[in-house]
């Protein structure tokens, strides 16, 4: 039956339209995974001399270690973004003479095909045969490499329990986040260490081997709670529906339609955000946004360097609005036909579109205030990027969504759903991320820190406060490009 269940998907994968449509960018995506696995395991085989260039008197394994737990934490966050859970896959068979253990087991036994999984085998093998078999013997390195393996299980197979939990409960995803936060958090104010205790366990490991009993005992634990989620779960009515859900929190946002044709655009904007998967799955990638900060600010590599920081602080207060903007008119693309025939003024529908990135733009800002925990220095630049993001950013995504011409279907997840992605939508972020950057580069070449930051916001304030002129000409640009757009949607 499973051997039924493989062929079945690799059918359903052979004959999807959007392979079949877009095979340039399927070949060009095939590309870019080829080379980053060939990236990845490169790493993995020079991972020892990377480390000890690094930190020429400590110890390799060592430093790996250390930094093991939260590696299983950022893909573990990671995998609850990006790895779907097959639910509506689910749904087809079981109204079929198929028993719902053998469903469950397939779906299990599917969940390790994603690519999260391959990592440990193309970034810490090539490094255990090739460095831990030398300095200590092969069974040790297929020891260590067997913890790390079976503490990735664990990471799979509890994402799928947990994240089929949060669809019936969505503080567990809050409850997540919250962890991993505090963590970094404990981390860093030096109260409590998980690079100590990721560290004290593999080199014990070393020393007993039956250690590695603990990751074997924890993948069994969550591979049989999620199995046994499934199988409890496995009915039609039991299948996550999100419409009551997403229904009662859009009318709390009804006071919005009291603002005029604009507000009402905005609401209705709102509850398609709410109540479709790829829309959704952007309001689930904002924390990681808001996390990005994390990986630059604790180092005095690029607390030193404010094009970097400006790099960053676009990123983490602009995140949502990039992710969600690049799409402005793919989201209406089912029925952008009609829109195009409705007495809606175009001047409303982007004005609209405005406040709806700008807005959530100003809720980023403010829970990156604490930042400031890092320096003063941070939350400076960080009210200047978002300044920057309202005023530049915001009225060019409304400029560039009318080169994106690709329909996109809103029920489907983002997981390695390419489906309303072009080549314009990485050219188009090159302005919004790096083009800031390079701006307040170039102005550090003429003026000290405190006159480029005063500079970059009065651009920023001009744009803003022009904003409604900025929006004409998107207006202009669209009118002119419309029937093409339309086209495009048409036939993609």
């Amino acid at each position: 039956m499973i051997k039924n269940f493989i062929a079945l998907q690799i059918k359903k994968a052979a004959r999807s339209s959007i392979w079949q449509k877009n095979l340039a960018l399927n070949i060009f995506i095939g590309f870019i995974l080829f080379m980053l696995t060939a990236e990845f395991v490169l790493l993995g085989y020079f991972l020892d001399e990377i480390l000890l260039s690094i930190d020429p008197e400590g110890a390799p394994e060592l430093m790996l270690e250390s930094i093991f737990l939260y590696y299983f934490l950022l893909t573990f966050l990671s995998r609850f973004f990006m790895q779907n859970l097959p639910t509506a896959e689910i749904g087809q068979f079981l109204h079929l003479p198929i028993k719902r253990s053998k469903i469950a087991m397939y779906v299990q036994l599917r969940s390790l095909s994603t690519f999260f999984n391959f990592i440990p085998f193309i970034l810490f093998l090539p490094f255990a045969i090739k460095f831990m078999s030398h300095e200590y013997s092969s069974i040790t390195a297929l020891v260590w490499f067997g913890a790390i393996f079976f503490f990735d299980m664990t990471s799979n197979f509890s994402l799928l329990w947990l994240k089929r939990k949060s669809n019936n409960n969505s503080l567990i995803f809050f409850i997540i986040i919250g962890i991993i936060v505090m963590a970094f958090l404990l981390e860093n104010m030096k109260l409590y260490s998980l690079s100590d205790l990721s560290k004290s366990y593999f080199e014990a490991l070393q020393n007993n081997f039956s250690l590695i009993l603990i990751p074997i005992g924890l993948s069994i634990i969550s591979f049989i709670l999620s199995y046994k989620y499934i199988i409890k779960n496995s009915y039609l009515e039991d299948l996550p529906s999100t419409k009551n859900a997403s229904e009662s929190i859009s009318s709390k946002f009804t006071i919005i339609g009291n603002y005029g044709k604009v507000g009402q655009l905005v609401l209705n904007e709102i509850k398609l955000l709410l109540r479709h998967k790829r829309s959704k799955s952007i309001l689930y990638m904002t924390p990681m946004f808001l996390l990005y900060g994390l990986l630059f600010y604790p180092q005095d590599l690029y607390r030193n360097s404010f094009g970097w920081l400006v790099f960053v602080g676009i990123f983490v207060t602009g995140g949502f609005m990039m992710a969600y903007g690049q799409y402005i008119l793919s989201w209406e693309s089912r029925h952008f036909d009609f829109l195009q025939s409705s007495n809606i003024s175009r001047k409303d529908f982007f004005t609209a579109k405005y406040y709806l990135i700008a807005t959530p733009t100003l809720l980023m800002f403010i829970l990156t205030t604490p930042y400031v925990y890092f320096g003063k220095d941070i939350l400076l630049i960080n009210t200047v990027a978002f300044i920057y993001n309202i005023g530049i950013n915001a009225p060019l995504l409304l400029f560039t969504a009318s080169f994106n011409r690709k329909r996109m279907e809103l029920a489907k997840g983002a997981s390695m759903n390419y489906q309303g992605i072009g080549i314009n939508n990485f050219i188009a972020a090159v302005p919004l991320i790096a083009f800031p950057a390079i701006i307040f580069k170039i102005l550090m070449i003429f003026f000290n820190v405190n006159t480029s930051l005063l500079i970059f916001t009065i651009i920023g304030i001009s744009g803003f406060l022009s904003h409604k002129i900025l929006i004409k000409y998107a207006v202009k640009f669209f009118e002119k490009n419309r029937y093409k757009i339309s086209e495009g949607f048409r036939q993609s």
